[in-house]
């Protein structure tokens, strides 16, 4: 299954960052005379901040008999489909009243950990579009993914865990 596609919001302000990191090292570079130090060092993070949160996004979500994963380029988280204590889709924003403690803020996406202001609880995201959210609480965690198709990826999960409980 398909990670989905950023949404407007999304775009907007990863291109936006984009533009502002190009301008700031271009301007530090034209007003820093004959010591380039500063734009080659602001040049360099901006460049390693930008892959960084390139890295971490999800781009695959694969669901199997044991597991949930979350496939990046760099990274995979799995969900143990044993530990899911329950799975819902997200009405509306997925981000709505959530304040983002660690991530990228729209950069790419909205991945990262955030905090639920109305129950104080930490969620660890992968959302591309903040309208096509599931939330999946297990034990010990919780998630909000976003997928191109929310109700199916939640069935699906669901029934894969129905199936393996059954045979259990």
């Amino acid at each position: 299954m398909r990670y989905g596609r950023l949404d407007r919001r999304a775009r907007t302000i990863t291109v936006v960052v984009l533009l502002l990191l190009v301008g700031l090292c271009v301007a530090l570079f034209l007003t820093s005379g004959g010591a380039n130090y500063l734009a080659a060092w602001t040049t360099s993070v901006a460049i390693a901040l930008v892959a960084l949160c390139m890295l971490s996004l999800p781009r695959r979500i694969i669901l199997s008999d044991e597991e949930l994963e979350l496939r990046c380029l760099l990274e995979t988280t799995y969900i143990r489909l044993s530990s899911i204590v329950d799975v819902e889709i997200v009405e509306g924003s997925g981000l709505s009243r959530k304040l983002p403690l660690l991530g990228t803020c729209g950069f790419g996406g909205y991945c990262g950990f955030w905090l639920d202001l109305a129950t104080r609880r930490l969620y660890r995201c992968y959302i591309a579009s903040r309208r096509q959210c599931v939330a999946i609480h297990t034990s010990h965690r919780r998630y909000l993914i976003s997928a191109e198709e929310p109700t199916l990826l939640r069935e699906q999960i669901l029934a894969t865990k129905a199936r393996c409980a059954r045979e259990e």
